[in-house]
């Protein structure tokens, strides 16, 4: 009878034990689930522009799970955009320390290092990026990043590099075929420079300082008739811009 009453004694000492895990379990899933909601919801207003309360959402969804990744994403994401460099600096490593090989995560955190004028740093979480992004995902879009996070350095032979790279996988990428314009303007290639800003002009839309750039290399080319027309249009379309200013100076 002692025997019997010992072993009653222990299934239920197990079944207690079982009950109080499976509330831990239960509540561990429901503070994720919770901290879910509350990542997504944060990142929702800070689309709309309501940084309070995304940040009051955010907040709440660390608290929740500490381990919530994509809080700590966005949370980083949101303090950049409040020019809040130290906070958002430790949300991104708190993600990365979470998940080393998140491609978009090692993309975004490459962009706010080029903000910082850490170009090494920057230089290295962009093609971490590159090296951990899924075969359906473009990695030519971390290489044009890294490219002109280059030419903020500036580092004009690796930026070189990173835009080649870029052309070769897409030959109409806008930003990469008007700083190829740039780059090639400013060796003093002007033929080179000519043949990207055509190709510029092909795929987008002219912005003062796209006009600017290609008076600049008809000047040089000698071919008035353009860069007279390009100066119509910078006058016309940009009337109040500095490249307008610049150019009414220079002629």
């Amino acid at each position: 009878m002692k025997k019997r009453c010992r072993v009653l004694v222990v299934i239920s000492l197990l079944l207690s034990l079982a009950a109080c895990t499976s509330d831990a379990i239960r509540k561990k899933i429901d503070a994720e689930h919770s901290a879910e909601i509350n990542a997504r919801l944060g990142l929702a207003y800070m689309q709309q522009g309501s940084f309070e309360i995304a940040l009051e959402k955010l907040q709440r969804a660390i608290r929740q799970d500490p381990e919530q990744v994509a809080a700590h994403h966005y949370i980083a994401e949101l303090y950049r955009q409040l020019k809040s460099p130290d906070d958002a600096q430790f949300h991104y490593k708190t993600a990365l320390e979470l998940t080393p090989k998140d491609f978009s995560l090692n993309n975004n955190y490459g962009v706010f290092l080029c903000d910082q004028k850490d170009y090494e740093a920057a230089e290295k979480r962009f093609l971490m990026a590159v090296n951990t992004a899924p075969v359906y995902k473009p990695r030519h879009e971390f290489y044009e990043n890294l490219a002109q996070c280059m030419m903020r350095k500036p580092d004009y032979t690796r930026a070189e590099k990173y835009f080649r790279i870029v052309l070769e996988a897409d030959p109409r990428m806008p930003i990469t075929l008007y700083q190829m314009a740039r780059l090639t303007f400013n060796a003093e290639k002007y033929l080179r420079a000519r043949a990207f800003f055509q190709r510029f002009t092909e795929v987008s839309t002219q912005t003062a300082e796209t006009l600017w750039l290609g008076i600049q290399i008809e000047r040089k080319l000698g071919d008035t008739t353009t860069a007279d027309e390009y100066a119509r249009q910078l006058k016309v379309n940009f009337p109040l811009a500095d490249e307008t200013v610049t150019l009414m100076e220079s002629e």
